[in-house]
């Protein structure tokens, strides 16, 4: 039997040893987030780059369930309450038809979930944690959101590209266009035959006399009218529900015409009343943009969006202008496109 000294001795050599192999087995720390050389937005600001790069580290683990696109929406953001800093993540998760939230939504729920709403307009930037960083400024029914509930015109959409850990930092404000920026127009500079625009704007002027308006302020009630590249037009208004599952207009003038298998659509028009100019959510937006996007892989003009108040004046943009830096399958997976307008036999444009 080992006397007790030496049975002490051992004790400790096997422990020093165990601390020898456990340091051999450490893995090296992991590198700190640094700003990317080509960031659109450059800053010295040491403490905001550590909030982002807590963020990101956070939004690494954040759980999500894509299980349509498999697209995995990773973000998180850090806000400050009673002088500590709360990291608070969030991430996607789709559902049948196909539908999701999407991840800037759900981190900005949990935001005010957690704060409540005044925390949520102190929100300064929305992190990303992906394997690689686009120039998307979100799609259309995020920048409604984000613009409804933080202060938008400064918030910061950060992407951290995990390969080599770098921060790009970009402006929500980049996509954001506002209608009274659209450019003025009159009927002649539009492009369309002064007897296809004012059937597109009766059309839309007696929409708007329709659709459902139960929580829907009666100033905001607009009607919408498409017309395609066979002559035909299609016209819709907004409509809400007591669940505040709103139909939107634009969306739903398109979906009509692609029951009838109208895919190219030259022109849609929205009515309003009064002097103010009809607002174009961006959801809707979204839709036009990618609705658009099938004439022009096929060579065509994009689609002309026009508004037109209650006082007769008219302003014209396109979709593409209308929603900057788009989310669109049109820049991610433009084989879909080409897929599905040759599966419906939308192969050429209509003569």
């Amino acid at each position: 039997m080992m006397p007790p000294g030496r049975r002490q001795l051992l004790g400790v050599g096997l422990a020093v040893a165990a601390l020898a192999v456990g340091g051999c087995r450490r893995e090296s720390p992991v590198p700190t987030w640094t700003l990317a050389v080509d960031s659109s937005i450059r800053t010295d600001d040491q403490a905001l780059l550590g909030r982002i790069g807590k963020a990101l580290d956070a939004a690494a683990n954040a759980g999500t369930d894509p299980a349509i696109s498999q697209f995995h929406v990773r973000t998180a953001t850090v806000v400050t309450v009673d002088g500590s800093e709360e990291v608070v993540v969030g991430g996607n998760t789709e559902y049948p038809w196909p539908q999701a939230v999407h991840g800037e939504v759900s981190v900005m729920n949990h935001v005010i979930a957690r704060f409540g709403a005044a925390a949520a307009r102190q929100v300064q930037f929305i992190a990303f944690h992906s394997q690689s960083c686009g120039d998307s400024r979100g799609c259309g029914d995020c920048r409604d959101y984000l613009k409804a509930t933080t202060e938008y015109n400064a918030l910061m959409l950060v992407c951290g590209r995990a390969t080599d850990r770098t921060i790009h930092i970009r402006k929500l404000a980049d996509g954001l266009v506002e209608e009274e920026h659209f450019a003025d127009a009159t009927p002649g500079a539009i492009g369309l035959p002064d007897a296809d625009l004012e059937r597109l704007l009766a059309a839309a002027t007696d929409a708007r006399a329709g659709g459902v308006s139960l929580f829907t302020p009666p100033e905001q009630q607009v009607g919408v009218a498409a017309l395609t590249s066979t002559g035909r037009i299609y016209r819709a208004a907004g409509a809400d529900d007591a669940a505040f599952h709103y139909r939107y207009p634009v969306g739903a003038v398109l979906q009509q015409a692609a029951t009838e298998r109208e895919y190219f659509v030259r022109a849609i028009a929205m009515v309003g009343t009064g002097p103010a100019w009809p607002r174009v959510t961006y959801r809707d937006r979204q839709y036009g943009f990618e609705t658009s996007s099938f004439a022009t892989m096929r060579g065509m003009s994009p689609t002309t969006l026009i508004l037109a108040n209650g006082q007769g004046r008219l302003k014209s943009t396109t979709f593409e202008a209308a929603l900057p830096h788009p989310f669109s399958v049109a820049r991610f997976n433009p084989d879909a496109i080409e897929r599905f307008l040759t599966r419906t036999g939308a192969t050429t444009a209509p003569k």
